[in-house]
C-alpha cells in the first residue's frame, strides 16, 4: 500500500499546476514601452495657429480698448475741473454783483452825480 500511496501523491502533483516563475528582478534592467513619436499633424498646427492668431487679436483689442477707456477718463476728468472753475468764479462774480448794488451804495453815487430821488419812478426788479 506504500507504493500506490507514492503513486497517488504523485498523480495529485501532476494534477495540481505549478505557478509560473516570473522572472528575477535585474536592476540595470528596467523595461520599457517603445513609444512612437509621431509629428503634430497639419490639422492641429492650423487650430493652434487659428487659436494663436485669435488670443493675439483678443488682447490687441483689450489693450486698444483699456487706452481709450483711460483717455474718456482723463478727458472726463478734465471737463469736471473746468466746470468747478467756472462755477467758482460764476460765485465771484455773483458776490461782486450783490456788492455793487447795495442800496446805500447806488444812493451814494446817485447823490455825487446830483440825482435826487422821486418815489413815483422807483421800481423793484426782483430776479
Amino acid at each position: 500500500m506504500a507504493m500506490n500511496d507514492n503513486l497517488a501523491r504523485e498523480i495529485n502533483m501532476q494534477a495540481i499546476p505549478k505557478p509560473v516563475q516570473q522572472p528575477e528582478y535585474q536592476p540595470g534592467r528596467v523595461h520599457t514601452k517603445k513609444t512612437v513619436k509621431r509629428g503634430i499633424t497639419r490639422l492641429e498646427i492650423w487650430v493652434i495657429s487659428f487659436f494663436g492668431v485669435v488670443l493675439f487679436g483678443l488682447l490687441v483689442a483689450n489693450i486698444t480698448m483699456a487706452m481709450q477707456l483711460s483717455t474718456t477718463n482723463r478727458a472726463a476728468q478734465d471737463l469736471r475741473d473746468q466746470s468747478a472753475e467756472i462755477q467758482t468764479v460764476n460765485e465771484n462774480l455773483e458776490q461782486n454783483i450783490q456788492e455793487l448794488s447795495r442800496y446805500d451804495r447806488v444812493y451814494e453815487i446817485a447823490e455825487n452825480n446830483g440825482l435826487k430821488m422821486n418815489e413815483d419812478q422807483i421800481r423793484n426788479v426782483t430776479p
